[in-house]
């Protein structure tokens, strides 16, 4: 009995155990994901992704829903998200100079980076998520304009206060390549260091609607 309790356990670290079905886990953590969207944004087949999902599915951790032809995944519980952001503390703390933060740190060092939520009080918040990423919950009064509008749209952001760049999640390179492409332009540009795959786990930041 007690082996088998065990067991239970490892199945869940067996299934979330793999790179490709955690950057799985920090997109449905933004919203309701179909198999074909999840196939475009990983860059895998979609037989490839269908697998990693039923991995996912057989461990309880994410749930679906049918709609014609198209098969939806979601989180099963918010406490997925937590798992992979505990994971992350786990491997920063015992790979202090070759972890994924230390890694996500130096990989744009030219970016200035913002690590607390109460430092983003009085700042123009800015969400670079796909449009519908942000409708799903996104930062109380951030702006959202997506990465691939953003150059195009640099004219509607203020100039007279520090603007704060977020994405999916610590490990998303969107915030990082906005505020560099906006401090290019002589915006007061920052990155926020998390993201909604962070919020959603602690509870930190009222979301509003849940993924």
């Amino acid at each position: 009995m007690e082996f088998e309790l065990y067991d239970q356990v490892a199945r869940v670290g067996k299934a979330i155990g793999h790179g490709t079905r955690l950057e799985m886990i920090e997109l449905l953590a933004q919203a309701e994901q179909s198999v074909e969207d999840l196939a475009r944004i990983t860059g895998n087949a979609v037989t490839t992704t269908s697998s990693h999902l039923q991995v996912l599915k057989r461990a309880g951790l994410v749930l679906t829903r049918r709609d014609g032809t198209r098969i939806y995944y979601r989180l099963a519980h918010l406490d997925v998200a937590g798992l992979f952001v505990a994971m992350k503390a786990v491997a920063s703390a015992v790979l202090p100079t070759s972890g994924p933060s230390n890694a996500v740190q130096s990989a744009c060092p030219e970016v200035p980076m913002i690590r607390s939520i109460k430092d983003t009080e009085e700042a123009f918040m800015l969400d670079v998520r796909p449009e519908r990423e942000y409708q799903a919950g996104h930062f109380p009064g951030a702006v959202s304009i997506p990465m691939a509008d953003l150059l195009d749209r640099a004219g509607e952001l203020p100039t007279d206060r520090r603007v704060i760049v977020y994405c999916r999640g610590e490990f998303c390179v969107l915030a990082r390549d906005a505020a560099r492409s906006l401090r290019a332009r002589g915006i007061d540009a920052y990155a926020m260091d998390e993201g909604v795959l962070e919020w959603r786990a602690s509870g930190a930041v009222d979301l509003g609607k849940s993924a």
